[in-house]
């Protein structure tokens, strides 16, 4: 099977759809090059080996049909599940709404963190859309006066245009680049709370 023929290999083999498509085609023992799947046997298994590439085509089918939205929670999960590995529940809130900021339920952090200085403000950032609305955020809780460190996690800063991610870059006490550098967040996160 070619998956070019019905899908958009750029936008499939991207991102969290790229995850899962790696993870499928190793729970499955199939093989891709070049877009096209495959799987490799002996002739006295090839019934076998038919089902089972199959079965492992279907599950690739379906990751055409994930949404925008499914893949932006899944980019949610993966970072809420980094930071409660790295952070005890008690030093954590999610959705925060910083006390003693004028309009403050309109500018709320992903993820407060608990430190020993400053709270470490962590934001997710998916899309430019978030990379703007992260930069308005961290300008405004600066403007009214809070005293924070922010830390930003990109799914992917590639994705984000230059002049987007300059800004939010400015805007940060930390950047890491991609979601699937958890070493970096874990370090960066560990590093803010010890200072």
């Amino acid at each position: 099977m070619r998956l070019s023929y019905e899908n958009d290999l750029s936008k499939l083999l991207s991102g969290a759809r790229q995850k899962l498509f790696t993870s499928v085609l190793l729970e499955s023992g199939l093989q891709e090059g070049d877009g096209e799947i495959f799987i490799e046997v002996p002739a006295d298994s090839l019934s076998h080996a038919l089902f089972t590439l199959s079965q492992g085509v279907i599950r690739l089918e379906d990751l055409g049909l994930w949404t925008q939205n499914r893949v932006e929670s899944t980019f949610y999960d993966d970072l809420r599940r980094l930071i409660v590995e790295t952070v005890p529940t008690e030093d954590l809130a999610e959705d925060y709404i910083v006390p003693n900021v004028p309009a403050a339920e309109n500018y709320p952090v992903d993820f407060f963190i608990k430190t020993n200085g400053n709270p470490l403000y962590l934001f997710g950032v998916l899309s430019k859309d978030k990379a703007m609305l992260s930069t308005i955020i961290i300008q405004h809780l600066r403007a009214s006066g809070a005293k924070f460190d922010a830390m930003i996690v990109y799914q992917d800063i590639d994705s984000i245009p230059k002049q987007h991610t300059k800004r939010l870059m400015s805007a940060a006490n930390d950047t890491v680049a991609s979601i699937d550098d958890h070493d970096a967040i874990k370090e960066k996160i560990k590093h803010r709370r010890a200072a």
